[in-house]
């Protein structure tokens, strides 16, 4: 499937091959900024009724693992979450990518199942749309560094921790706001290894942890 550039003016995404160290351990297709993410789902899903979660994960082409991974997260993150099942899904997505990282597979594979399982096309632009702007703030306070994190030493360590959680979010939705805490610790950490930016992730960690406190008192 092609993935043509979003038409509302958002630029490409990523370092070109071969323009500088970043560009030299990346694909040429590839993306290394949320901003980038969103666009590429949002060209994958633009003018369809309905959208397979296989053609977004397609479209993130020969990018990173911690790109796919951030793909069922920040659906979950957005008003999109509200889909029945979307908890059940999603977090199905999240523990089977987040297994692959750990085994270092170079491509994420999915199973039938999942990748024909479609989304209303209408819902997730709208999702994507609220996501544009948190995006591009975000890219401007943790600018990705040359290479991204894919081999840094705590990419397992954060990997395994998505696999928990993914594989804990179908209980989740028996709880308010679990499951969205949890997204959100995720696409955290999937941004922790797509910019190599561990700081991401120190700070997420902080913020989940005041917002469980919070759901337990409200409880």
């Amino acid at each position: 499937m092609s993935i043509m550039q979003d038409k509302q003016g958002l630029p490409p995404e990523g370092p070109k091959a071969g323009s500088g160290p970043s560009g030299a351990d990346r694909p040429a297709n590839s993306v290394s900024d949320l901003k980038g993410v969103v666009s590429r789902l949002h060209s994958a899903a633009r003018g369809a009724e309905r959208v397979a979660l296989g053609d977004l994960v397609d479209a993130m082409g020969q990018s990173s693992m911690a790109a796919v991974l951030l793909v069922p997260a920040l659906l979950l993150v957005s008003p999109l979450s509200g889909v029945p099942g979307a908890s059940i899904v999603g977090g199905l997505v999240i523990a089977l990518v987040s297994a692959q990282i750990l085994l270092r597979r170079p491509k994420v594979w999915l199973p039938e199942f999942i990748r024909t399982r479609r989304l209303p096309g209408p819902a997730l632009r709208r999702a994507l749309a609220w996501l544009r702007t948190p995006a591009r703030r975000f890219d401007g306070l943790a600018p990705a560094k040359p290479g991204g994190g894919a081999h840094a030493w705590w990419t397992p360590a954060l990997a395994l921790v998505c696999l928990a959680l993914g594989m804990a979010m179908p209980m989740m939705e028996l709880i308010p706001f679990s499951s969205s805490i949890a997204a959100s610790l995720i696409a955290a950490f999937a941004m922790t290894m797509l910019t190599g930016r561990v700081r991401i992730a120190m700070v997420a960690m902080v913020l989940a942890g005041l917002a469980v406190g919070g759901v337990l008192w409200l409880l």
